[in-house]
């Protein structure tokens, strides 16, 4: 019988290091074909989500969480790295602040049974983020109005 040193695979060389620039991932699969005229509201709708804005993500509370959020918008992915400035398209903004957990506290007066028995929602989001910098002025009011909605 032959006697092996035990292997830390932890401590083992796991393949160089790279470093990679954080961006879009994925493509469009191809184009919808538009039959018809579209208001110029749309036009704008999708300029105003394709613009620039600089947020931070938090850093998880948990250290088994990812450093790095992902979102997707119709089929395109986007890493986003946290506890760092970054600049993102408006789109994935929407997509973190509708991404929100919802906790519930119970009440309960075992008198009156059933009659009693009170939940309350707690909301909160999955990724916390701050805005540092949003050129549009209207902005903040989207972002407020999409935060405002139920899930």
């Amino acid at each position: 019988m032959a006697t092996r040193k035990p292997i830390d695979a932890g401590s083992e060389y796991l393949g160089a290091e790279e470093t990679r620039e954080v961006g879009e991932i994925g493509g469009h699969a191809g184009f919808d074909v538009v039959d018809k005229p579209l208001p110029k509201e749309a036009f704008e709708m999708e300029a105003f989500m394709n613009e620039m804005v600089t947020i931070v993500v938090n850093p998880p509370q948990d250290p088994d969480e990812p450093m790095l959020v992902q979102v997707g918008v119709n089929g395109v992915n986007q890493f986003i790295p946290r506890g760092e400035p970054i600049s993102v398209k408006r789109k994935y903004i929407e997509v973190l602040a509708r991404a929100k957990r919802t906790d519930f506290s119970q009440t309960l007066d075992e008198r009156l049974g059933e009659k009693m028995n009170h939940m309350r929602a707690m909301h909160s989001l999955r990724y916390p983020f701050s805005v540092i910098s949003d050129p549009n002025r209207n902005g903040g009011t989207w972002l407020t109005a999409v935060l405002s909605e139920a899930r």
